[in-house]
């Protein structure tokens, strides 16, 4: 069994998992994350919100959040997380970490859940990672890649390359870039960089496709949610967007939903009760459900995926990765 999970959780974007690595080595390392990465990232945000008095605690939240994506391999956010910390320590580069925080959180947050995910289903390896996944997780670590140039960190940017080279042989791009910073042309390195992230996003787009005959019903109690969600998938699909569970339950009588976007804490109905609706009509009782949420708990995550959801992301988001999921349910 512990093989069966090595191999799921090696083709899960985000998390490199050498082929060498034996589950009684990293199952223990993926369970102390899953249990402690949620109440570490709100300690990290409520510390930097309150730097100049919590420096220490968020500093130590810091450490400790490296520690554990380094026992769990996933080498692209511990890249993340080695910037952060280094950026601290010059406090006039401070509000450059406000800006990486906040997509390091959610790039956390997602990959607890998608190790739960994988956790829930045994862990068993029935596919790999989708042409979708696997971009958006190239579009994120590229995106690190740029950032690591923007600071004239160009050993760190070479570091991370060198190791998507390893992964992914077959792009070439990955060796022209080491090639541009072993030959010391900064310059190009970043313009060819910038180029290649929003290559991979384009692709995104691509495979998400544009169908504007599907419908989906984004239910969430907060007007921006709902706002965030119309706007990353409007020129995708045709957006139904409602403030509750009642809502829902109106428009669903009228028009055929082809996805669920659910919000979980809502007043009135919450959205395990809708799902539970959901999955009890004949009607939709294998339409896709993802719930879109601010709680990546492990009972959170555990509750959904007993109660019948396809799949979970963590709020804040992005574009790409709210497209790269609704995209593998919507053929």
């Amino acid at each position: 069994m512990e093989d069966r999970v090595i191999s799921f959780y090696h083709r899960i974007p985000g998390l490199w998992v050498e082929n060498t690595v034996k589950g009684e080595e990293i199952i223990p390392a993926i369970n102390k994350f899953i249990d402690t990465v949620p109440q570490l990232t709100e300690t990290i945000e409520e510390t930097f919100s309150n730097f100049e008095t919590q420096e220490i605690i968020f500093n130590d939240a810091m450490e400790t959040m490296l520690t554990l994506l380094t026992n769990v391999y996933a080498k692209g956010l511990e890249s993340d997380a080695q910037r952060i910390i280094d950026c601290v320590s010059d406090k006039s580069k401070l509000p450059l970490v406000g800006k990486m925080l906040k997509p390091f959180i959610t790039d956390v947050l997602s990959l607890s859940v998608r190790m739960q995910k994988a956790q829930n289903a045994g862990g068993v390896a029935s596919e790999g990672a989708s042409p979708l996944e696997i971009h958006a997780d190239m579009a994120r670590n590229i995106l690190t890649v740029c950032n690591f140039l923007d600071d004239d960190n160009n050993k760190k940017a070479r570091a991370m390359l060198e190791k998507m080279a390893e992964q992914n042989p077959e792009e070439a791009a990955f060796f022209k870039l080491i090639n541009l910073l072993v030959a010391k042309k900064f310059a190009e390195a970043k313009n060819t960089a910038a180029e290649l992230r929003l290559k991979y996003i384009e692709e995104i787009d691509k495979l998400a496709g544009t169908n504007m005959s599907k419908k989906i019903l984004a239910v969430d109690d907060m007007p921006e949610i709902l706002s965030f969600v119309n706007s990353a998938l409007k020129n995708h699909y045709k957006i139904i967007a409602v403030p509750s569970g009642k809502a829902a339950l109106n428009v669903m009588k009228s028009q055929k939903p082809d996805l669920f976007l659910l919000d979980i804490d809502m007043p009135e109905m919450d959205g395990f009760e809708l799902l539970r609706l959901i999955r009890s009509s004949a009607e939709y009782a294998k339409t896709p459900v993802v719930f879109l949420t601010g709680n990546s708990s492990r009972d959170h995550v555990t509750a959904a995926m007993l109660e019948g959801c396809n799949d979970f992301i963590v709020k804040p988001t992005t574009y790409e990765y709210l497209r790269t999921t609704v995209g593998k349910y919507i053929k």
